[in-house]
């Protein structure tokens, strides 16, 4: 989930790099948010809100695009070392393309030279990546992985990170809390220059989602100057994740055992057949569990 300030602006940006619509129709308006959604975004009366959800390709999970109005926001744009900045990695069949379709919608490329580089993959071979910001300051890495068969630049395969203070902690808990598998590297700088950071070296950890494939990803950097951020929900420039999870109660009881907080007003709201929450975890990553 990102928050954004314009949501036709971003739906531009997105399906110019090959993700469209779930379900295609026209922009949402704007609507006043009812009181139960107020308490479980924690908004004032009266904010409106409207969504979108995007489809990739290729993907295990979807992407929904949140922008909040009617009350006072507060946008950040953190620094791609910086705790609390997000990723979505994007691999693809030919990453001079996929790049060139994302500048022409307003890409900000971030990378050490202005284009791709040279990465090694985790099999050990050779691969090109290249990281750009979007037009609220979220980033996006498109890698063309060795073994890809030559194409247009179509969106391949993908999975989606956080930036955080300390990569093993943030993927260790949702293995102690949730029995994730997590798989923690050693720093490197390998993709440095892909961040357009050489001096920095990275250290990375993963954890899959159950009954996936999908790999959630937490990125620390060391050597390089950096903070934390921990936007509101409604801000553009917040990330967050969303989990289904078989006992509400006993997530967000795990999260705040381990120093999280709850933010939905009550802990959860029944929406639907679902009981919702949002809770910041303890390294600051925005939340959302349901229970169906």
């Amino acid at each position: 989930m990102i928050g954004v300030a314009d949501l036709e602006r971003t739906y531009a940006f997105y399906h110019a790099v090959g993700i469209d619509l779930e379900r295609p129709g026209p922009m949402p308006k704007p609507a006043v948010l009812p009181e139960a959604l107020t308490k479980l975004v924690d908004v004032p009366a009266g904010t409106k809100f409207r969504n979108l959800m995007l489809k990739i390709p290729n993907a295990e999970f979807a992407m929904e695009v949140t922008e909040f109005s009617g009350m006072e926001l507060h946008p950040v744009k953190p620094r791609v070392q910086d705790g609390g900045a997000s990723v979505l990695f994007l691999r693809v069949n030919n990453v001079d393309a996929a790049l060139g379709a994302a500048k022409k919608a307003g890409a900000e490329v971030i990378s050490t030279g202005g284009g791709p580089v040279t990465v090694q993959f985790r099999n050990g071979v050779d691969g090109r990546t290249v990281t750009v910001r979007d037009p609220d300051g979220y980033y996006v890495e498109l890698a063309q992985p060795p073994d890809a068969a030559p194409g247009p630049g179509e969106i391949i395969g993908a999975r989606f990170g956080f930036v955080v203070q300390d990569s093993a902690r943030a993927a260790n808990f949702y293995r102690d809390y949730f029995g994730l598998d997590v798989r923690v590297g050693t720093a490197s700088t390998n993709d440095s220059r892909n961040v357009g950071l050489p001096a920095a070296r990275i250290r990375a950890a993963s954890a899959t989602i159950p009954g996936t494939k999908l790999q959630w990803s937490f990125g620390e950097f060391q050597g390089v100057d950096r903070k934390s951020y921990t936007p509101r929900i409604p801000d553009p420039g917040a990330a967050a994740v969303g989990l289904q999870v078989r006992d509400i109660d006993t997530a967000i009881a795990a999260i705040q055992a381990a120093g999280g907080t709850s933010i939905t007003q009550g802990g959860s709201i029944q929406l639907g057949k679902n009981k919702v929450g949002f809770v910041r975890d303890p390294s600051g990553i925005l939340v959302e569990f349901a229970q169906p």
